[in-house]
């Protein structure tokens, strides 16, 4: 007779874990203070996913140092320096004049903010372009 308290005993102590697990998980997914795993991360205004770009036909912009775009970049890529703005300003404009497409910047990582800044300044130069900031830079393509 003691095996069976003492096996009640073990199942009682499992459902109260498991109840208490489920209530856990429940309130963490209601509240919203764990992600769902199958959510994408949300994107600040003006900023693309790579498959969403990829899957349109855009000029790249790589804000990266001359050094890293030298070493790979994206295909077709222009460099855009932000100390020779006039530049790789009108070398966009050259391309985006004869083929207007939307642009896409990208710098090194998600925590770069270069393309961003970048970014901000072609919508002042081309208001009336279509222009994004890469959500994850070059991190992205690897």
């Amino acid at each position: 007779m003691g095996s069976l308290n003492i096996g009640s005993t073990i199942v009682r102590q499992c459902l109260v874990i498991l109840a208490l697990s489920l209530t856990g998980a429940a309130y963490s997914l209601v509240s919203g203070t764990a992600p769902l795993p199958w959510a994408k991360a949300p994107l600040a205004p003006g900023e693309i996913r790579l498959a969403d770009a990829q899957a349109l036909d855009v000029i790249w912009i790589d804000a990266r140092s001359l050094e890293a775009f030298e070493q790979a970049h994206a295909p077709g890529a222009l460099f855009i320096d932000e100390g020779d703005w006039d530049t790789g300003l009108l070398e966009l404009m050259d391309h985006w004049l004869t083929e207007p497409r939307a642009i896409v910047v990208y710098c090194g990582s998600e925590s770069c903010d270069t393309s961003q800044r970048v970014a901000d300044r072609l919508r002042e130069a081309l208001p009336e372009a279509e222009i994004y900031s890469l959500k994850g830079g070059w991190d992205a393509w690897q």
